[in-house]
Order: C-alpha cells, then sequence, then structure tokens
C-alpha cells in the first residue's frame, strides 16, 4: 500500500458542487458576456439528461431501487444498521461478491453520516474524512481481491463505480445533496491521509 493525502481545496469542492447541483436538477444557466457578441441564429444542442433523470430512468429500469425522496435528510434506517433502507436493497441486489458488497455497506454508512455530523466539530469531520478514505480503499481491495494482476484494474473500475453510484443516490434529493456540499465546505482546507494497514471494518 501507499500512503499518499487529499487536500480539500475550493476547486474541489467547487466541483462537486457542480456535480451535486446536476444531481438536483438545478443550477442556474449563465448569462452571455458583456463583450461577447450575441448570435441571433437558434442553437439548438441535445439536451444533457441531470444526474436526478438519470437516477429516475435508472429506478424505471429496475437498475435501482425506488429511492426515498423524503425531505429528511436522514432518510429511514428501520432496522439501524447506519444505512438509509433503500440504499441496504440497492447494495443487496448488487450482482458483485460478499466482499464487495461488505466494502459497498461500508461507504453507504459513511455516507449516511453524513446527514447527522456537527459541522462544526473539527474532531468529528476529520475522523469522517479519514473514515471516508479508509471506505474507499477497502473498496479498491475488496474489488481486486485474488483476482490476477491483469484482471485489477478493471476490477478496481468497478468497485469505484459502485463508490461514486452509492455517493449520488445517498444525495438523490436537494436537502440532501445540500447537505453534502456543505459537509465539503466544512472541509475546506483540511487534508487527509490515504490509510495503509487495515481498512476493512467488521460488521
Amino acid at each position: 500500500m501507499f500512503t499518499s493525502t487529499v487536500r480539500f481545496t475550493r476547486p474541489l469542492v467547487l466541483a462537486i458542487l457542480a456535480l451535486l447541483a446536476s444531481a438536483c436538477g438545478g443550477g442556474k444557466s449563465s448569462s452571455p458576456s458583456a463583450s461577447a457578441p450575441v448570435s441571433t441564429e437558434p442553437v439548438t444542442r441535445p439536451a444533457e439528461p441531470s444526474m436526478k433523470d438519470q437516477l429516475d430512468a435508472l429506478e424505471k429500469q429496475g437498475v435501482l431501487p425506488e429511492l426515498d425522496r423524503s425531505t429528511d435528510v436522514a432518510g429511514p434506517d428501520a432496522d439501524n444498521n447506519g444505512i438509509r433502507d433503500d440504499i441496504d436493497v440497492y447494495i443487496a441486489a448488487l450482482p458483485v461478491s460478499d466482499a464487495v458488497k461488505k466494502a459497498a455497506r461500508q461507504r453507504a454508512r459513511v455516507q449516511q453520516r453524513i446527514a447527522t455530523i456537527d459541522l462544526n466539530d473539527r474532531a468529528a469531520l476529520m475522523a469522517l474524512a479519514d473514515a471516508s478514505m479508509a471506505a474507499t480503499a477497502c473498496m479498491s481491495e475488496s474489488a481486486e481481491m485474488g483476482l490476477p494482476l491483469e484482471q485489477q484494474s478493471q476490477a478496481g473500475k468497478v468497485g469505484f463505480s459502485i463508490t461514486l453510484k452509492l455517493q449520488a443516490i445517498t444525495a438523490n434529493t436537494p436537502e440532501r445533496a445540500e447537505r453534502y456540499l456543505a459537509y465539503m465546505g466544512a472541509l475546506h482546507g483540511t487534508t487527509t491521509t490515504y490509510p495503509t494497514g487495515r481498512v476493512c471494518e467488521d460488521e
């Protein structure tokens, strides 16, 4: 394992803000620059579906379970396992190994904790950031486990895709996306280290 650091900077936070703005179907169109000539000819561009539209389509196709869209930031967790119930269903249905499902649940618990963490508690924020890095490392380790070297890269990409999808579907409402952005804003300027050693949690 190697050691590296990730610094939460303003450009990083702004990039995530742009991503999650599309997830909520939000965002405002920019006004033309005062110095730019205004074209009188209509410009037709194919409309790109927002992440919200993509999630809706995946639900209709049965790729994702029907996601909870309540205004409650945390959402329902009937069994109190630290994972929103609809995301539990999604993970259980993933066509992956038990080890990868376990890593996915670890990532989901990290994402869920964002809903309730005290954004003014720097120690708690840094602990969660470290847990997030551990979840990333665990997913990579679990996805590549036991595979020949030539297959590990593709398996790692599959694991990373699961991580990104979990982040997206956890922040699937404007309230949840706003909370995620507030969390990232609270981490602005901080640095966390990619972990070494044991990174996967026991359940």
